[in-house]
């Protein structure tokens, strides 16, 4: 059926596929109810998933091995560390694909406050508070859902003709966003959009050519943190790289049974730190900074595994460091897991950062 108006004029109860969510009374550890949903239909949920499974599987099936060899009693003894390291691991990723982070910190910071009903109470009220300044974007394949100040509008996608995202403020740092239908009709949204190079990337892909970003000043990408304060950080992350370069010659001049992956553990998280430091640079923050976290989770936990075996002296092979489910043996897998989500992610990152590249 076709649409002739811009505004739908009511809200629906299932907008189908989202694409898009920006709230801005959300912070990082939040999730917005409309993502949460999203999430069944992200791949990344489930992988997230099959690790929790993997890892709970691995547990039962290493105690009931060892029970028939050892009984059930020794076998559980040897498994205590296994059975609190599968259920922080676990909790861990299910915090992270139900985006319950939020709730746990939340838990944790009114610990003391009293009753659980006390913190429901105390949760509902600041919830109600800030419904009347909650302002929001939610795209979906059809519908664009605008969330002004608690009141929401629904609009067809298919009569956007033109995108306008105006830069706010003297610094350039963030957006608001204007759409103006194929009639010629104009809704602004109230919700301030962070000038990031991955929001905007998602934004291009919607939109594409009817996205036009406007500077209404000269746009300069400035530090977060005066001179002084990055020139400190500097030189503070890089005695972690100094550290590291210190390790490696050691070993070869000095101590050879100091591991070389240590040094290199040392200099890579301090080029992280770096990218921590220069984070106002997109591509440091988005593509570097996850490539290298990833390599860190894959490789170290190997080559101390690997260094484990190696000073055993052949008392312990892999068949036996894997057979017996550890916290050691657990944390190869678990942040290997990770480790190659991250430089996924980050690959994924750079193709999007090169194709959407802002064209001169």
């Amino acid at each position: 059926m076709e649409r002739n108006s811009f505004q739908l004029g009511y809200e629906l109860t299932d907008y189908g596929k989202l694409r898009f969510d920006f709230d801005g009374k959300i912070d990082e550890l939040e999730m917005s109810s409309q993502r949460r949903k999203a999430m069944f239909a992200n791949p990344l949920f489930y992988y997230l998933l099959t690790l929790v499974f993997i890892l709970i599987v691995w547990f039962i099936a290493s105690l009931v091995i060892n029970s028939i060899k050892y009984g059930f009693v020794q076998s559980f003894g040897m498994h205590i560390s296994g059975l609190f390291a599968v259920f922080v691991m676990s909790t861990i990723v299910l915090l992270s694909a139900f985006g319950g982070w939020a709730k746990f910190a939340n838990i944790a910071k009114n610990a003391n406050a009293g009753t659980l009903r006390a913190y429901r109470e105390a949760e509902t009220k600041l919830r109600d508070n800030s419904i009347s300044r909650n302002n929001s974007i939610q795209i979906y394949e059809e519908w664009l859902v605008i969330t002004n100040y608690g009141w929401t509008q629904v609009y067809d996608l298919s009569m956007v003709a033109e995108v306008r995202l105006e830069n706010t403020g003297r610094t350039n740092k963030a957006f608001t966003a204007t759409f103006i239908s194929t009639e010629g009709e104009s809704v602004h949204a109230s919700v301030i959009i962070p000038r990031d190079k991955v929001i905007l990337i998602q934004l291009k892909k919607i939109f594409k050519k009817k996205l036009k970003i406007i500077m209404l000043k000269r746009a300069v990408q400035c530090p977060n943190k005066p001179i002084g304060t990055l020139i400190g950080a500097t030189c503070f992350v890089s005695i972690a790289i100094i550290a590291g370069i210190g390790l490696i010659l050691m070993h070869y001049y000095l101590e050879p049974s100091i591991p070389i992956f240590l040094g290199l553990f040392f200099i890579i998280g301090g080029v992280i730190g770096l990218c921590g430091v220069y984070s106002f640079v997109p591509i440091l923050k988005d593509v570097i900074m996850p490539l290298l976290a990833g390599v860190i989770f894959i490789f170290f936990p190997m080559a101390i595994a690997d260094t484990i075996l190696k000073e055993s002296g052949g008392a312990l092979t892999i068949k036996e460091f894997f057979g017996i489910f550890n916290p050691l043996s657990a944390a190869v897998l678990f942040f290997g897991w990770l480790g190659l989500l991250f430089v996924i992610i980050s690959i994924k990152t750079l193709i999007e950062y090169i194709v959407y590249r802002e064209k001169k």
